[in-house]
């Protein structure tokens, strides 16, 4: 009979260990977002990084037209209320009041594939990141037509994988996330011309799995990497203009940021889909605090994903987990 191996080779056991080395850095990195996690739950937010909000409206769709793991929201100047459902392959739209308005699948001829990414542009129309289709849909503010928008491919065997849109206020420039290839692209409006920002890296001007787009303060384009657990800024130029945020799960760390949204104050507001929470940074990076309940808690929401200020300033943020859009009331300044 076979003798009992009582060896392994030298690449064998780097790889037990490798193995082994990375099991206990998962597990000991769960044990520390279970503590941080309980931690926020124990003790109240320091008062001066509280920023007192409450959920004023729960936006969700009625059960025969249910929504499933929405991703992305938009609201135009009327209050209507764009979700990105693209598991559904659709847009579902409410009306001002928070009712069920409409469904949206785009062009008859060429539908909707799992959009996830949504935005109003400053003439009304919706902005569609078509991820399953690796382009753009734009719908007329009076919803009679569609334009398609092809997006380049990164390589010939790498399609664009789009899963947020922003135009800029002037409406010259869009910008989208290109998640699957690590890259920002930008579409001059008035040429039609692309051009291609960042690779895959850790340095600034890199990126891990870039997801979402918005405008913030000085035109700056501030993109979340939802595996990088950072923010990037991108100046109106198209120059890197610096980062926000860094890998962990304390107040002012980062650990899976996907949704973003910035105030009129220029505050940057970021939810982390893992924490189910939603700070608020300044464009240099400092923490201004957290979203708070009137106990001081933190505000919790079920894996939150897109967001979005409207006109009055309330905050609409996606709960992917619980297929609704919560509406939230600021009450007061982060001091």
């Amino acid at each position: 009979s076979q003798k009992p191996r009582m060896y392994i080779r030298g690449s064998e056991l780097r790889a037990h260990e490798l193995g082994a080395i990375r099991m206990i850095w998962r597990l000991s990195f769960l044990c520390a977002i279970v503590l941080a996690i309980l931690a926020m739950g124990a003790a109240p937010i320091p008062t001066e990084n509280r920023i007192p909000a409450s959920v004023t409206r729960i936006i969700q769709s009625p059960k025969d037209h249910p929504t499933t793991m929405p991703t992305d929201v938009a609201v135009d100047a009327l209050g209507y209320v764009y979700v990105a459902d693209g598991v559904n392959d659709r847009i579902v739209r409410f009306a001002p009041d928070g009712k069920f308005d409409a469904v949206l699948f785009g062009p008859k001829d060429s539908p909707l594939s799992r959009p996830i990414g949504v935005a109003i542009d400053r003439d009304g129309a919706l902005w569609i990141a078509d991820t399953g289709n690796h382009r753009l849909l734009v719908r007329s503010a009076e919803g009679r037509d569609y334009k398609v928008i092809s997006i380049p491919p990164a390589a010939a065997d790498k399609p664009s994988d789009p899963t947020s849109v922003v135009v800029r206020s002037d409406g010259m420039r869009t910008y989208v996330a290109d998640c699957g290839n690590h890259r920002v692209l930008v579409l001059d409006n008035t040429s039609g011309q692309w051009k291609s920002l960042g690779e895959w890296g850790i340095s600034l001007g890199q990126f891990r799995w870039p997801f979402m787009v918005c405008m913030g303060p000085e035109d700056h384009v501030v993109v979340t990497e939802s595996v990088g657990a950072r923010l990037q800024l991108i100046s109106a130029d198209n120059r890197w203009a610096g980062q926000i945020g860094h890998f962990g799960v304390a107040m002012g760390d980062l650990y899976r940021p996907k949704g973003l949204a910035v105030d009129g104050m220029g505050r940057i507001f970021v939810g982390d889909s893992s924490l189910g929470v939603i700070q608020a940074f300044d464009d240099a990076g400092k923490v201004l605090g957290v979203l708070t309940d009137d106990a001081g808690q933190p505000l919790r929401f079920d894996h939150p994903m897109g967001m979005r200020f409207d006109r009055a300033g309330m905050l609409y943020v996606v709960e992917l987990g619980a297929n609704r859009v919560s509406v939230v009331t600021l009450k007061a300044s982060a001091k």
